[in-house]
């Protein structure tokens, strides 16, 4: 029997995602699809349900990724990852959403999908300290549900994060929290690996490997990176969406953002310290970058202690 193709195509993004507007970071993104079905994707977190395209053409698929729309933590969505078989029991894929790079599928027999890093370009001074969010599951037969995260310099791995096991049914929404282990790092953050999966024993690099028991579900909402040593809390996916331009920028750098905002818009240089701040009270600011040397900045966009929005711009005289 012909298995399915789908290798993966390697995607460089920033951490600002800036091209998405995730309310609450609660997974509010979903669209319909041509191949009818309700999809999950970012430049960050992706799901499997790119493969249901495939029905008909090399074996039947399945959808493992779900919007849920009553059944949610905070904001108008959640995700629900459930565990399956592709083809008559060819191929055990666990409900998940990870750093997978784009399935690009073809005519003959593979069965790798790899898992990519995301070259995040943050500083020093921005490494998050901890990951929170909320769960719920529930499990088949024993199975049990995992949370990885890593990250990484220059492709060396910098930090040691556990892998939050999920080992019972847990019927109500649950907190969760990882601590990523870069307090102390020395190196700064280039690249991270997530993968939230609704079966643990997953290898992405060979499905024919992945064993769990079909029908084990994952709820997952409300993720977020936390920075202590700043007090402040950025949603995994950013609360504001926002346009900035021109791109590199001579003399002045435009700010659009996708709903009014009241809050503090922070530039900072690459080593993470502030440059300056400007109040917003609106859907748009500038900021004259004249009498800035020519490189890399960051900006953030923050309301109290939460980041609504992050990401990066370029001066270029």
């Amino acid at each position: 029997m012909k298995k399915v193709l789908f290798s993966l195509v390697a995607v460089v993004m920033t951490m600002s995602l800036a091209a998405q507007d995730f309310p609450d970071g609660g997974f509010e993104n979903w669209e319909y699809t041509e191949g009818g079905y309700w999809d999950y994707q970012t430049d960050l977190l992706r799901t499997l349900n790119e493969l249901y395209e495939l029905n008909g053409v090399e074996m039947e698929t399945i959808l493992t990724s779900f919007r849920e729309t009553e059944n949610v933590h905070g904001g108008n969505s959640a995700i629900r990852m459930t565990s399956g078989w592709f083809g008559t029991n060819a191929i055990f894929v666990p409900g998940a959403i990870a750093t997978l790079n784009e399935p690009v599928t073809d005519s003959y027999v593979s069965d790798y999908v790899d898992l990519g890093v995301i070259n995040i370009n943050q500083s020093y001074g921005f490494k998050p300290w901890r990951l929170t969010g909320y769960y719920k599951y529930q499990p088949v037969n024993g199975d049990s549900a995992s949370i990885d995260m890593q990250f990484y310099y220059l492709n060396t791995q910098i930090s040691d994060c556990e892998k939050f096991i999920i080992r019972e049914e847990t019927p109500e929404w649950t907190p969760f929290e990882i601590v990523t282990g870069l307090e102390s790092s020395y190196y700064d953050v280039t690249e991270i690996s997530m993968v939230f999966a609704a079966s643990a024993a997953y290898n992405f690099a060979n499905l024919e490997e992945c064993a769990g028991q079909a029908g084990s579900s994952l709820y997952l909402d409300d993720l977020a990176f936390h920075y202590d040593h700043v007090g402040l809390v950025e949603p995994l996916m950013p609360v504001v969406k926002t346009s900035v331009y021109p791109n590199p920028s001579v003399d002045q750098i435009h700010f659009d953002f996708s709903k009014e905002v009241s809050a503090n818009l922070v530039i900072y240089n690459l080593n993470g310290s502030e440059i300056a701040t400007m109040t917003v009270n609106d859907t748009h600011a500038d900021y004259n970058t004249s009498a800035l040397a020519n490189g890399s900045y960051l900006y953030r966009l923050i309301e109290g202690n939460t980041i609504l929005s992050s990401g990066k711009f370029v001066v270029a005289k």
